[in-house]
C-alpha cells in the first residue's frame, strides 16, 4: 500500500472516530442486556413493561440517579459495574429503555446539576408584646408632642391630653375627642414611630368637625 493511500485511511479512521460515539442502544446491547433482557439477579426485564410500573411511576431523573450511583442492597451496581462508562452513557442507555417500554422522554439535565431549591426563610421570630410596657411607651410619646405639660393618667385606663391609648398584641388603639384633625393625625404618626408597634386604630375625632358657622 502506498504512502498516500496510508494517509488517507488513517484520517478517514481519526475522523470517523468522534462521529460513532456510543449510541443508548449499543451501551445497553454492551452492558445491560446481559440482565435486563433476560431478568438475570431479578432486573427488570425490557421486554416486560410490569416490572417497570413501579420504577416509572418514580420518574426518570429517579431511574437515571439509580442507573449511574446503583441501587442499595440489590444486584444493581453505580453504573452497572462499569466505571468507565460515563454519566452521559449511563444517560442514553436509560432512554434508549424507558423508549424501548413506550415513554417519551423529554429532556432532563442529570440529577446532580439541579441545585437544590432553597429552604423557604423562616420568619424571625416576634418577641412577646408587653401590652402594658407598649400602652405606657405610646402614652408617654403623645404626652411628649402633644401636650407636653400634661400627665399620663392610669387610673381607669391609661389616657393622656384626653385620649385613651390601648394595646393588644401589639396594635394601638386610640380613641376620644381632641381639638382638631390635626391632632388626631399626629396622635397617629407619633404611635406608629413607637417601637414594638403592630399597628394603629385610629378612632379620634377632632372637635372642629362639630363647629357651626
Amino acid at each position: 500500500m502506498n504512502q498516500p493511500v496510508i494517509f488517507l485511511l488513517l484520517a478517514s479512521l481519526g475522523a470517523a472516530g468522534p462521529a460513532f460515539a456510543a449510541s443508548g442502544s449499543e451501551v445497553y446491547k454492551a452492558h445491560c442486556s446481559l440482565c435486563h433482557d433476560s431478568g438475570a439477579t431479578r432486573a427488570p426485564r425490557l421486554g416486560n413493561l410490569s416490572d417497570w410500573d413501579a420504577r416509572i411511576a418514580k420518574g426518570r431523573v429517579a431511574l437515571v440517579t439509580s442507573a449511574i450511583k446503583g441501587v442499595p442492597d440489590s444486584a444493581m451496581l453505580p453504573k452497572a459495574g462499569f466505571p468507565h462508562l460515563s454519566n452521559a452513557d449511563v444517560i442514553a442507555a436509560t432512554d434508549f429503555m424507558l423508549s424501548s417500554l413506550g415513554f417519551a422522554i423529554r429532556d432532563a439535565p442529570w440529577p446532580e446539576a439541579q441545585k437544590p431549591a432553597p429552604a423557604p426563610a423562616q420568619p424571625a421570630a416576634q418577641p412577646t408584646v408587653d401590652d402594658a410596657a407598649l400602652t405606657a411607651r405610646v402614652a408617654e410619646a403623645l404626652r411628649a408632642r402633644i401636650a407636653p405639660s400634661a400627665r399620663v393618667e392610669t387610673a381607669g385606663g391609661t389616657r393622656v391630653a384626653g385620649i385613651r391609648v390601648e394595646s393588644s398584641a401589639g396594635r394601638i388603639t386610640l380613641t376620644g375627642m381632641v381639638n382638631d384633625g390635626g391632632v388626631v393625625r399626629s396622635a397617629e404618626e407619633t404611635a406608629r414611630a413607637v417601637a414594638g408597634v403592630a399597628g394603629v386604630v385610629n378612632k379620634l375625632v377632632g372637635a372642629d368637625v362639630f363647629e357651626h358657622d
